[in-house]
């Protein structure tokens, strides 16, 4: 949402490292759309939301089919990166070192190759798809040296579920060897995929990717449809073995498709944040955009669980402010006589439903930030609730974000006339008390705060339009305190 290549083609997985009061950003990339991904480019940013690109820094060997993504850390007086290639359907992961962060030596293959060990980890193509794939290293927590973990799928364990986390270990941080895995068989499809590792108060916590989960591992998901996104495992010690804790929400989750891909945890000084990026409705192969989207604080609270927040350093993301007129507000399918609409506050309501749009039309190319207080009344009906609209190509059409009395907030379409949620995520609002809701939209991706809670991200099936509103079903709700800027970028 907030950066995309201007040198290569498009972007996938993101990482970065912190470095001199710099924020160093690198991606996976295409040298073409029309290729597989083939190299690695990085771009700088002084605040973490302004950046600029360099460029690529580490393109594929000719005779590699395709290039996996990577991670940097310091060892000695040298940056290390770390990247996978593939051939003949096995995947093996090489070295780069640097002085700078900026410009990159492959080192010798021979002499720092890394290759899966076949007492532990699979490595027959013919049976299911390998994986041996990007090295997260951190300074081992007891003795000299450096642990790391990647992807990877389990020699031995049942058909389908052998996804795990790989282990390596080095000496210096530079040549690595494969350890046994950290993650128990069994529990997890082949195709998982370990982001980061990283220590937050007294325990370990990894990051998991899941796409999709197969036939005897769908026992996780909260959606009837599925869900995917990031799995927060965590474990006592740093060498494993990470589970899962129940009480555990995933990261990013969406369903029935990804919206968001392959978030990382990124240490920033002594902030924890999480960063990540979009997904576009037809996927990394698709003719969209791809974008780097907002970092994300990331917190614990005291039974040791994670959660995302809005990260301050986001503000640098506020540029003109706009003016909203509440009062000119154009209603559809709610009752004048039943709706107050004032410079500074509107409160709405409805037997049924309908929407209060906001007459000033925005640049969503550009991107939007939309900030309100929504208070939702009590109501006897099923099912109410209020949220926020934005207006697709058609008038009163496009999508809404929504707090329903259920205990979710509900994002989907709107035709006019019926809601059809297509993803959402556990949130109860308590009737009569405000909350700060927060929007940001760019093109057709959208994230969503309440409190400062990341709620949602989501890449809707439209175009926007240009004008945002509010919403209210089944009673009344409350709107003040709205404000708008254009992102700054």
């Amino acid at each position: 949402m907030i950066f995309k290549p201007s040198i290569v083609a498009r972007m996938w997985d993101t990482w970065l490292y912190y470095h001199g009061g710099k924020h160093y950003l690198f991606y996976l990339s295409n040298s073409l759309a029309d290729v597989r991904w083939d190299g690695m480019s990085v771009a700088v940013s002084d605040d973490g939301v302004h950046f600029d690109d360099h460029g690529p820094i580490i393109h594929k060997a000719d005779d590699a089919v395709w290039l996996g993504t990577g991670m940097v850390w310091r060892a000695g007086e040298k940056f290390m990166l770390n990247f996978s290639e593939e051939r003949a359907g096995i995947q093996e992961i090489f070295f780069a070192e640097s002085d700078d962060l900026l410009h990159w030596t492959r080192l010798p293959d021979e002499e720092y190759i890394c290759r899966a060990d076949s007492r532990w980890y699979h490595d027959d193509p013919t049976f299911t798809r390998p994986r041996w794939d990007c090295i997260w290293a951190l300074p081992r927590e007891e003795g000299d040296g450096y642990i790391g973990f990647l992807t990877a799928v389990a020699r031995h364990g049942p058909a389908g579920l052998c996804g795990t986390a790989g282990c390596v270990v080095s000496d210096d941080g530079r040549h690595f060897r494969a350890a046994p895995p950290v993650i128990e068989p069994g529990v997890w499809g082949d195709r998982v995929e370990v982001g980061a590792v990283e220590k937050f108060g007294d325990r370990y916590y990894m990051l998991l990717g899941v796409g999709s989960a197969p036939l005897g591992a769908r026992q996780r998901s909260r959606l009837p449809a599925g869900e995917g996104g990031m799995f927060v495992l965590n474990s006592e010690s740093q060498a494993g073995p990470y589970v899962l804790d129940t009480g555990q929400a995933p990261f990013l989750s969406s369903s029935p498709i990804l919206y968001t891909y392959f978030a990382r945890f990124y240490r920033c000084g002594d902030e924890l944040l999480l960063n990540h990026h979009t997904v576009p409705r037809s996927g990394h192969a698709g003719p969209e955009d791809i974008y780097f989207s907002p970092l994300k604080s990331v917190q614990r609270d005291e039974a040791g669980l994670l959660s995302l927040h809005w990260w301050t350093g986001n503000e640098a993301l506020k540029g003109r402010e706009m003016p909203v007129d509440l009062k000119g507000s154009q209603l559809y399918a709610l009752q004048e006589d039943a709706c107050t609409l004032e410079a500074g506050q509107a409160q709405l309501s409805a037997v049924s439903g309908g929407l209060a749009i906001l007459p000033a039309k925005c640049d969503t190319a550009r991107g939007v930030i939309l900030e309100a207080e929504v208070m939702v009344h009590a109501s006897d009906a099923a099912i109410s609730g209020a949220g926020l609209f934005v207006e697709g190509e058609t008038v009163n059409e496009g999508t809404l974000l929504f707090a329903e009395s259920d205990g979710r907030v509900g994002v989907g379409r709107y035709d006019g006339y019926a809601f059809r949620p297509q993803d959402g995520k556990p949130y109860s609002f308590t009737p009569d008390e405000p909350a700060r809701w927060r929007l940001l939209l760019r093109d057709a991706h959208l994230e969503l705060y309440i409190d400062d809670e990341h709620i949602q991200c989501f890449t809707m099936d439209h175009k926007p339009g240009g004008r945002l509103g509010f919403a209210v079903e089944a009673g009344s709700a409350t709107v003040s305190n709205v404000r708008a800027w254009e992102m700054s970028l």
